[in-house]
């Protein structure tokens, strides 16, 4: 019994919830930018181009792909412990004052080792998990991709309840030690299965993972609720981090569920694909046509497999998908890279930085889950393609920045601004990956997974040293503190405007594979 229940989709998929939820401390980059910045007197345009080191890192996964295509996905979980760990150890040894003050090219180096990790414990979830169940790949794609979203405000608690009253630097800690040990504990779980096992009894697969879902919910709102609370305490950080690891272990008790009654209705239902395949050697087609016809998920069967890697690379609706993700969410990294210091230039505190982080993180959270869920109700019961709500996420991306520009005279608008980034730059996250895999396949998904990610730090750090950090730094003079909203404004104005040409270039690929999806999803 122990056996099966490890060895089995359902369990992966927790493991790999529990994986992606430490695995996001690049998201809490605004908890220790400013230690960096004062303890080693760096301009702004020299913050910046380590916040971009830090993206390129995070993007940059194309060798955790090609790794995850040849090997297990232990392996790769492994190397991305080693290079976490390595990555923040260091650098928290630089900020400590254990090694010398770094010149810039150090630190960008390191941040973007450390950062680089993360690439790896994604490749193995995501990827991983999509094959365990391609059938429901937007929701799948969408619960990892916002567990990994909701992970900053998880280590942000753990921070406060391991180093209470300390400044950023010892957050460094706890990013190099909890992300690595979860994923080392984990990896051995973590594997592929055949998804042809698991497509009798699919119809009420959905169910069950909105189960598996429902606890990450409850901690996402959970998290947000207790961000507004004013009387943070030593003793308030341990109950919610308490209170979160309860929510968090209950998943488990559902995927046990979710298992045995898999296993109870496929012994006693139709047999699978691959037990009919086995017993009909000599007509393979005739009973993959039969199957298909009982109403498995056709896109499970007829993979791209006749299109080589190279072919995928160069199709013009791969370009579009990358071009997308490179403005909207090299955009979305300069926003949060610098939301730190926004809220110090309008004069809040502290306590409101991380209440923004949190919020972003949350928020993050329910825009990929929200819009994976979303997208699959659509295209499964009206055909809407995935990248029509892409370019409804750009739409919503451009009234975040918006909202921002507005922060300097109403501040209110700084909260209401970091939730629609927040959902928007997580809605991306999500529906970019589930396009790649429905227009290519799965056959090399691991690899066009983290090619689809180069353009974005490309894009962050043109916006982020040569529009944030210079206009920053002309306000304010060279290494000072700059005051009031002109410090950002323009900023938030120009990534606005170009937020716009995601918007045409995913509208563009709407129109391009409308009919496709119709066809493959309407007429099934």
């Amino acid at each position: 019994m122990e056996t099966h229940f490890l060895s089995n989709r359902w369990t992966v998929l927790v493991a790999c919830i529990w994986i992606e939820c430490c695995a996001g401390a690049s998201y809490s980059f605004s908890l220790y930018s400013q230690t960096i910045k004062t303890r080693f007197g760096y301009t702004q345009q020299q913050l910046d181009i380590i916040s971009v080191l830090k993206d390129t890192g995070e993007c940059i996964g194309i060798v955790s792909g090609l790794l995850y295509d040849r090997f297990p996905p232990w392996l790769v979980l492994l190397v991305g412990a080693g290079q976490n760990s390595l990555g923040y150890v260091v650098i928290w040894l630089f900020v400590t004052g254990r090694l010398a003050i770094p010149a810039v090219w150090k630190m960008c180096l390191f941040i973007c080792v450390a950062i680089n990790g993360q690439t790896y414990y994604n490749t193995a979830s995501i990827v991983t998990c999509v094959n365990n169940f391609p059938e429901n790949r937007g929701i799948v794609v969408g619960l990892m991709k916002g567990c990994l979203g909701l992970s900053s405000a998880i280590l942000s608690t753990a921070w406060r309840v391991v180093f209470p009253e300390s400044d950023g630097s010892s957050f460094l800690l706890v990013a190099a030690i909890v992300p690595s040990v979860v994923a080392l504990v984990l990896m051995p779980i973590v594997r592929k299965y055949d998804p042809l096992d698991f497509i009798c009894g699919s119809s009420t697969t959905m169910v069950r993972l909105g189960m598996v879902s429902a606890p990450v919910v409850v901690l996402a709102l959970f998290l947000m609720g207790f961000s507004f609370w004013d009387g943070h305490s030593f003793q308030a950080d341990r109950v919610e981090f308490a209170v979160a690891l309860i929510i968090l272990a209950a998943p488990l008790w559902v995927a046990w569920k979710a298992n045995h009654q898999e296993r109870t209705s496929t012994s006693t239902s139709t047999p699978t694909l691959s037990e009919l395949l086995i017993t009909n050697k000599g007509s393979d087609q005739s009973v993959i046509t039969e199957y298909t016809n009982k109403g498995a998920d056709q896109s499970v069967i007829t993979e791209h497999t006749n299109i080589s890697l190279w072919g995928e690379l160069c199709s013009f609706n791969f370009f579009l998908v990358l071009f997308t993700s490179a403005i909207a969410l090299g955009s979305g990294y300069v926003a949060l890279n610098n939301m730190g210091q926004v809220a110090t230039a309008l004069g809040f505190t502290q306590h409101h930085i991380t209440i923004f982080v949190t919020l972003i993180s949350v928020c993050q959270f329910f825009g990929r889950f929200g819009f994976g869920i979303f997208s699959d109700y659509l295209l499964s019961n009206f055909g809407v393609a995935r990248p029509l709500l892409t370019a409804m996420a750009g739409l919503i991306l451009c009234c975040g920045y918006m909202l921002i520009v507005m922060a300097g005279t109403f501040h209110w608008t700084m909260y209401l601004g970091s939730i629609v980034i927040g959902l928007a730059f997580g809605a991306n996250w999500c529906l970019n990956p589930a396009t790649v895999s429905e227009l290519f396949g799965l056959a090399h998904f691991g690899t066009l997974y983290n090619v689809m990610q180069v353009g974005i730090p490309m894009v962050s750090y043109v916006l982020s040293v040569w529009v944030a950090g210079y206009l920053y730094d002309s306000e304010s003079g060279r290494g000072g503190q700059c005051r009031g909203s002109k410090c950002f404004k323009l900023t938030f104005i120009i990534l606005a405007s170009v937020c716009v040409l995601a918007v045409m270039s995913s509208s563009i690929l709407w129109w391009r594979t409308r009919h496709i999806y119709r066809k493959k999803f309407i007429s099934i």
